[in-house]
């Protein structure tokens, strides 16, 4: 039965939303039954809510769990579930008017919805049963409440479960952006940005100065301790996800006897949790860089219309009309029929076209696109019960992109960076695209996980994780970088990272209630690097008017931490925004890989600041 209880006795204490903490001292695997129907799962699953109102989630098979598991995450969030159910299937602009067009139009050029459903067939038939039972227990809930949720609510399906997984791929190399770089290189045209709409970085460059994480850029902490580092001589394990609040973490307690007992997050419309521990073992993930992607090249037939010349031999590209429904009237609710829009797509065997010249068609290829097994891939490491089993795992290479922390009760901790990365040419400029005339110029196979950087039991005790390069995972034992491909991610190391190595280096031996307190910790490490510059340079300018006076003033009565009444922590913040903006290089001292953790520092711009 779906057993709702918000206020209940705790079966286990959770711990603050979205941070896991685990010191460790069980959980498995095994197929599978023919999927029950809707009602034969919900006699199978027992939805239990603590007084912090998590689920715990006791089933008596993996496919009832994952029927819990939609139905208790649809009870919180089923209108975003939807909302982004929506979005990957191409259909915004059928349910929400005109700005879901170019949404849609990203779905539609790397046919989202139809490759999703061509990924249930490579997935486990495990996993498809689980997702199809998850994708049930959320209908349920919204047959169930259909008078209080909105009139637009969709069933969904597993095929909905996988194109989700994909959507933000597809979205990514749909961008402008890449059109507008193809377009400077091959046309020499010059196009004026829109406000905010900044290309990215081409692949390999490095990062730059001041648009790292200087100040607040989104991503994730994680950390572990050795049991040499420790009170209790036992690994602890920290994680810290901190995307912004829209994104919707959520927690949950899976338990299906002899199969999983696995506490974790994950983020709503995901149907299994992405990051948490078992009575064995934990991991938590940080999001890392990895380079999956290329553009390739292909030259056209000058002979024949939309074809190109491959192997010696004349391809043609496929071509797709893809149509776009669009609600004329603002909001879902209303009731005007609707337009429609039909866009033309090119593909080639390389991957889908997303740029053509009269001499060139630029085709795509990913590894996130076909990561199908995507979420399969954290389900797997869930169920593990030690390293080994857990590093089988993970060389199943089913998750495209994530640094992993891990630690066990045997007493390992591991850092392991971890990606689907193409086996490239070193030593090939790929920054934007490649030329393909041959199968020579296209690669076909991906590193091995044990190809990758990783970090076992390091004799300094701990390891890091906050977004950074592999390099600096530890200050003590840093890893070699030059044994490993140019392609893998490299990058100056960013100020929230240095803050969990200088926090890590303060002190010898750390109890979980120290831990607890690095997590919690307010220091703003930018502050402490350019703070006095600043207060110096308003007292050198003897036309300096009253309200630099008045800040540096501020700034100086402030302790350089974040709190809710930190009048200095805001002054600050927007200091450095203004500063940074209108100056190329704003430290005295930029970033230096000799001094990796105490650069970049002070104002190279004392007037301006």
């Amino acid at each position: 039965m779906i057993h709702n209880t918000r206020t209940m006795i705790r079966l286990l204490r959770p711990l603050a939303s979205a941070f896991f903490l685990a010191t460790f001292v069980s959980a498995c695997r095994q197929p599978h039954a023919v999927l029950p129907t809707a009602d034969d799962l919900s006699t199978q699953v027992v939805i239990r809510r603590d007084t912090f109102g998590i689920p715990h989630i006791l089933a008596d098979t993996e496919e009832a769990a994952a029927y819990g598991f939609g139905y208790a995450q649809a009870e919180d969030h089923a209108v975003e579930i939807a909302r982004r159910f929506i979005r990957a299937r191409g259909e915004q602009a059928k349910f929400f008017g005109e700005q879901g067009v170019d949404n849609d139009a990203q779905m539609a050029a790397f046919d989202n919805l139809a490759q999703a459903r061509l990924g249930l067939e490579q997935v486990s038939p495990l996993f498809r049963r689980m997702i199809t039972a998850y994708a049930a227990g959320v209908n349920r809930y919204v047959s169930q409440h259909r008078a209080s949720l909105p009139a637009w609510m969709p069933e969904v399906t597993a095929a909905d479960v996988l194109a989700n997984s994909r959507a933000g791929a597809a979205s990514a190399l749909a961008s402008p952006a890449i059109v507008r770089q193809l377009r400077q290189k091959y046309e020499g045209a010059v196009v004026e940005l829109p406000e905010r709409d900044i290309p990215a970085p081409e692949k390999g460059d490095p990062a730059p100065e001041k648009g790292d994480d200087w100040v607040d850029a989104p991503g994730s902490n994680a950390l572990a301790l050795t049991g040499a580092r420790t009170t209790t001589g036992k690994p602890i394990l920290l994680g810290n996800p901190h995307l912004a609040w829209s994104s919707l973490y959520w927690e949950a307690h899976v338990t299906v006897p002899g199969k999983i007992d696995f506490y974790g997050s994950t983020l709503i419309g995901v149907p299994i949790l992405r990051a948490g521990f078992n009575d064995r073992l934990g991991f938590v993930t940080t999001n890392n860089a990895p380079d999956l992607d290329d553009l390739f090249a292909l030259h056209l037939d000058p002979a024949r219309p939309d074809h190109y010349l491959f192997d010696g031999r004349s391809m043609p590209l496929t071509r797709r009309n893809a149509t776009i429904e669009v609600r004329t009237a603002d909001g879902p609710e209303a009731t005007e029929i609707l337009r429609t829009e039909t866009r033309t797509f090119w593909g080639s065997h390389v991957g889908p076209i997303v740029y053509r010249t009269a001499t060139r068609a630029f085709a795509v290829k990913s590894t996130r696109l076909d990561a199908h097994r995507y979420f399969e891939g954290f389900y797997v490491m869930s169920k593990a019960r030690s390293l080994d089993e857990w590093l089988a795992a993970a060389r199943l290479n089913y998750v495209p992109t994530s640094n992993f922390t891990y630690a066990d009760a045997d007493g390992n901790a591991l850092y392991l960076w971890n990606a689907r990365v193409p086996v490239r040419t070193d030593g090939v400029d790929s920054r934007l695209d490649l030329d393909a005339t041959s199968s020579s110029d296209v690669w076909t196979r991906l590193h091995k996980v044990d190809d990758f950087p990783r970090l076992l039991n390091p004799p300094g005790g701990y390891i890091q994780n906050a977004n950074n390069p592999p390099a600096f995972v530890s200050l003590r034992d840093p890893i070699d970088m030059s044994r490993y491909p140019e392609s893998f991610e490299r990058g100056p190391l960013g100020l929230r990272p240095q803050l969990a190595l200088d926090m890590l280096e303060r002190k010898d031996v750390f109890s979980v209630e120290d831990v607890i307190r690095l997590k919690y910790d307010t220091r703003m490490l930018l502050a402490e690097r350019v703070k006095h510059d600043v207060i110096a340079a308003v007292a050198a300018a003897a036309d300096a008017p009253e309200e630099a006076r008045a800040g540096a003033a501020a700034l100086e009565a402030w302790d350089d931490r974040v709190s809710a009444d930190s009048r200095g922590a805001v002054l600050f913040q927007r200091f450095w925004e203004m500063y940074s903006s209108a100056v190329r290089s704003p430290y005295t001292t930029p970033w230096q890989a000799s001094n990796p953790a105490t650069t970049p520092s002070g104002i190279a711009d004392p007037p301006a600041a």
